[in-house]
């Protein structure tokens, strides 16, 4: 049986109705740099969306859904407010963190209004703005597929990375701080690098870690990195600073290479442990391996003026005071004590033994970045004596 002209109208109109909006209103593309890649390579895609409907006030808002088989970074977001003529363009970074056929799931929200709601919306005064009404319909995107390849060889970074150990030498005295730094640059992924523990446990020696300074860059070759690690190292014996060997992948140039720092021995003088304030040294603050042992001097040579300068306060008032009156000035002086080296002084001064927890305390805030609450220290201390 054939179809009337009446029929076939019908049809085309209930075709239309269920037609997607998208197709009515706006229009967009979508662009994937890369449909074959390898793990933790960097790929980009590009959303670009239109409005094409002049008689509707729209808004769009894109975004790619996080399943955790990406990296997912937005780079920009370009916005060209022509009345009733709406453009967008977002630009994402993304890395794959999975080998095998992945799935891009995106998220588009369309907000669609008209001229007399933008209108009515700021009615009623300054203060009484009504929040603009519009129908808000997140519209579907088909997904899209990669393909991601292992990588060659098992790597421990992904990207084209330089990495230097610097320290100034390798023979330092018992206690005495040897300053390394470990600077990283280089395009690629970064939680390789800023994740990584780069000063691995030495048996007999402290390792003292300063706050890295890392900065990053997102692009669409990859994460520009850079990144300093400083350390201090404090031993009482000589020992063996490891190799740092690492595997790495250049993505852009498909090419494997190795970053290798060897090892260093690091030879320690023996020292009168008694000619030691506390019978063992602390690093300065962290800084470059001058700036450190410049710091370091001059604080050694304060604390040694205030030592020998206490020494002989404590000769003249021997015999002048009272055991009581000693010990009022001594507490007068740890309620007196502005910062942590002032106390850390008082409390070496009148028992490193009997004060130690304390000591430990305030040295590792003055060199090893710690916070301490000073004013709950001498409660303790107070408490203590």
């Amino acid at each position: 049986m054939n179809a009337g002209p009446g029929k076939i109208l019908l049809i085309l109109h209930m075709l239309l109705l269920a037609a997607p909006l998208s197709a009515l209103d706006y229009r967009y593309s979508l662009d994937i740099s890369k449909r074959s890649l390898y793990l933790k390579e960097p790929f980009v895609v590009t959303f670009d969306i239109n409005q094409t409907d002049s008689s509707k006030v729209m808004f769009f808002d894109f975004s790619i859904k996080n399943s955790g088989s990406f990296f997912v970074r937005r780079l920009d977001k370009q916005v060209d407010e022509g009345y009733h003529a709406r453009k967008e363009r977002y630009i994402y970074l993304l890395f794959p963190l999975k080998s095998g056929d992945l799935t891009i799931d995106f998220d588009l929200l369309v907000r669609r209004g008209n001229d007399e709601l933008l209108t009515t919306a700021f009615t009623g005064g300054r203060y009484n703005v009504k929040a603009v009404e519009t129908e808000d319909i997140h519209e579907e995107i088909p997904s899209k597929r990669v393909e991601v390849k292992n990588l060659p060889v098992d790597t421990d970074i992904v990207g084209n990375f330089k990495l230097k150990r610097h320290m100034e030498k390798t023979r330092v005295d018992s206690f005495e701080p040897l300053y390394i730094d470990i600077e990283i640059n280089g395009t690629g992924y970064a939680p390789d690098i800023v994740d990584r523990e780069w000063m691995p446990k030495i048996d007999g020696v402290k390792i003292f870690a300063d706050k890295p300074k890392i900065e990053l860059k997102y692009t669409k070759r990859g994460i520009v990195t850079k990144a300093l690690f400083r350390y201090a190292l404090v031993s009482e014996k000589g020992y063996r600073l490891p190799a740092i060997r690492l595997r790495a992948f250049d993505t852009l140039k498909r090419k494997i290479y190795i970053i290798d720092e060897p090892a260093v021995r690091i030879e320690v003088v023996p020292v009168d442990r008694a000619s030691l304030i506390d019978g063992e040294s602390s690093p300065a603050p962290l800084k470059s391996p001058l700036e450190a042992l410049k710091s370091l001097l001059v604080y050694l040579l304060v604390f040694a003026a205030g030592w020998i300068s206490a020494l002989v306060a404590v000769k003249l008032k021997k015999g002048r005071l009272a055991e009581k009156e000693s010990r009022d000035d001594w507490i007068e002086a740890v309620e007196a004590s502005k910062d942590a080296k002032s106390l850390l002084k008082l409390l070496v001064l009148k028992d490193s033994r009997k004060f130690e927890p304390w000591i430990e305390k305030l040295e590792y805030a003055l060199y090893g970045g710690g916070d301490i609450d000073l004013k709950e220290i001498k409660k303790e201390v107070l408490r203590e004596k």
